[in-house]
C-alpha cells in the first residue's frame, strides 16, 4: 500500500446560509522546494502530464484528461483567477477550487480548498484530493506515483 499524507479537514463553509449544511475541504502540504517549482508543477502542461493528466484548451477554458483516479473522463476547467506563483482559483466541472502557495525559507506550502460541498460529497471528494496532492508530492520528490486503488477506503475519514 502507498504511504499516504495527512488527511484534509472538513470545515463548515463560511458563506453558507444559517440553516445550510455546506462544507469545504481544506488541505495543507509542505514541500522542500522553491515556490516557482511547485507552481510550475501545478500549472505547466508538461509537468501536469507527468502526475495529473493531459491538459488542452486555451484562454482559461481548459480540458483535463486524468491519468488515474476515480474520474476517467475529461473534466472542464475554467481559470477564474491566476496570480503567479501564489494563487490559482478555478472551477472544475463547475465546482470551486482554490490553490494558494506560500514560501518560507526553502519550504513551499500548498493550501488547497474545495468549496461548496454537501456533507456526503465530502466523503467522496476528500480521498480524491488527498490522492491528487500525494501524486503532486511524489512528482516533486521523484518518487513513484501512488495508485488510486489505495484511497477509496478513506471516505469514512471525511464524514
Amino acid at each position: 500500500m502507498t504511504t499516504m499524507s495527512t488527511l484534509g479537514e472538513v470545515r463548515p463553509e463560511h458563506d453558507r446560509p444559517a440553516d445550510g449544511d455546506r462544507v469545504l475541504l481544506h488541505f495543507l502540504r509542505s514541500f522542500p522546494r522553491p515556490v516557482i517549482d511547485v507552481w510550475t508543477a501545478c500549472t505547466s502542461r508538461d509537468r501536469l502530464r507527468r502526475w495529473l493528466g493531459t491538459v488542452s484548451g486555451e484562454e482559461g477554458d481548459l480540458t483535463l484528461l486524468p491519468l488515474d483516479g476515480p474520474v476517467s473522463g475529461p473534466l472542464a476547467v475554467r481559470v477564474e483567477r491566476c496570480v503567479a506563483p501564489r494563487e490559482l482559483a478555478v472551477r472544475v466541472d463547475g465546482r470551486a477550487l482554490e490553490l494558494r502557495l506560500t514560501q518560507v525559507g526553502v519550504v513551499t506550502t500548498v493550501e488547497l480548498v474545495r468549496r461548496h460541498l454537501g456533507p456526503t460529497e465530502a466523503e467522496a471528494i476528500g480521498p480524491r484530493w488527498q490522492y491528487l496532492l500525494d501524486r503532486l508530492g511524489a512528482h516533486l520528490e521523484s518518487r513513484p506515483l501512488p495508485r488510486w486503488a489505495d484511497y477509496p477506503e478513506l471516505a469514512e475519514e471525511y464524514r
